[in-house]
């Protein structure tokens, strides 16, 4: 019995050593663990927060165009395309307001790919806002107060997409995110897919009151 050599003392250190790095390797897998989500949280605003920017923009724009249509200041060539506007036949009235509104949505998709997009999309709810104020005040007929509110609201919500949606391909570009999160290509898409119809549903409504309610 005296002869035997124990060597339970001896690896006692060799299994603290090991119990230790393995300790401090899950401590790193912990940190890193909790530090991803930190790494990926989104910082671009939230959508409610960019359609709240985008109303009151448009806000302030139809208010400019009210106040511009009733003061009298307004530029006489302005007053008669507004007139102009809803002159014609269903179908030229129908593709005048199809594609205007279309292009307004084009461009608010267009400007989400880019970095500076965030910073110009609310330029389109102001300017939409601007000429539908104009164009009520200066033809003083409510009946198409429908179609513009819709093509505003459109232009509002598409906007507030394309703000969003640029921030965060900002976000992955400089590494601030790892993914996109909150908003794919497909959302984004499909949320601009929505807005169309209410262009082109607005449309049939002013070419409808355009040929029938108006003199």
């Amino acid at each position: 019995m005296e002869n035997v050599i124990d060597i339970t003392n001896a690896d006692l250190p060799f299994l603290k050593e090991t119990q230790t790095d393995d300790t401090a390797a899950s401590d790193v897998k912990e940190q890193h663990t909790e530090e991803a989500p930190v790494r990926d949280r989104p910082k671009a605003p939230t959508r409610r927060k960019a359609r709240t920017v985008m109303f009151i923009t448009a806000l302030c724009g139809t208010a400019a165009g009210v106040i511009l249509a009733l003061s009298g200041k307004a530029d006489a060539e302005a007053v008669m395309g507004v007139s102009e506007r809803i002159s014609g036949n269903f179908g030229e009235i129908f593709l005048h307001r199809a594609i205007s509104g279309g292009a307004i949505l084009l461009l608010e998709f267009i400007f989400g790919f880019f970095a500076f997009g965030d910073y110009i999309s609310w330029i389109f709810p102001m300017l939409g806002g601007m000429g539908a104020g104009f164009f009520s005040a200066a033809l003083q007929k409510p009946i198409f107060l429908p179609s513009e509110i819709a093509v505003l609201l459109a232009v509002i919500f598409a906007a507030a997409n394309s703000a969003v949606f640029s921030q965060k391909l900002l976000g992955l570009a400089s590494g601030e995110r790892s993914f996109m999160r909150g908003m794919s290509l497909s959302e984004y898409c499909a949320r601009f897919a929505v807005a169309l119809p209410i262009i082109i549903a607005a449309a049939i409504y002013e070419g409808i009151a355009a040929t029938n309610f108006t003199v």
